[in-house]
């Protein structure tokens, strides 16, 4: 007779113990290359897309491309906190974030090598977490990964060399 899948915080605890314990292991294994494309939709909208996955960005219907960002932070601490919960057995029953951010676009748009960074100055969140089963001291050591552990974060919070390749199509 087949063992019933056990579920935690709609996860696979099985599954998510299985990658933890992998990773643990040999983190060697755990490099990932990630490939996007862009492409112009028009005005200031793009489509980002890779496989059957696709993100609108920019444009009056859509998040512009700050927003996303910001988003991206938001979105991978409620996956490291909602993973490393299940983990640890902890049954999450509220979960949020709310972020904001500080940035000056007059470099964007004004088009201008000088003045204000374009990017975010300063970048603050508060988190909203509950649980039933878990201390207080359990979910703030939950919490406390977000500053070790978070990839969007690790790279918030440094230089990240980037390198531009150009085509001019004829």
């Amino acid at each position: 007779m087949p063992s019933e899948k056990r579920m935690l915080n709609q996860m696979s605890v099985d599954e998510v113990e299985r990658d933890a314990k992998e990773a643990r292991e040999n983190p060697e294994k755990c490099s990932v290359t990630r490939k996007l494309e862009a492409d112009w939709v028009g005005g200031t909208r793009s489509r980002i897309h890779s496989g059957n996955k696709e993100l609108f960005i920019g444009g009056d219907q859509d998040y512009g491309a700050m927003s996303v960002a910001l988003a991206s932070l938001l979105g991978c601490e409620i996956d490291l906190i909602a993973t490393q919960a299940t983990v640890r057995g902890i049954e999450l029953d509220k979960l949020s974030i709310e972020g904001t951010g500080d940035f000056n676009f007059a470099r964007y748009v004004g088009g201008i090598n000088s003045g204000p960074s374009s990017g975010y100055d300063n970048v603050r969140y508060t988190i909203r977490i509950k649980s039933k089963n878990a201390t207080e001291g359990q979910l703030r050591d939950l919490v406390k990964l977000c500053e070790t552990s978070s990839p969007v974060g690790d790279t918030f919070s440094r230089a990240v060399h980037l390198s531009m390749n150009v085509v001019i199509e004829k």
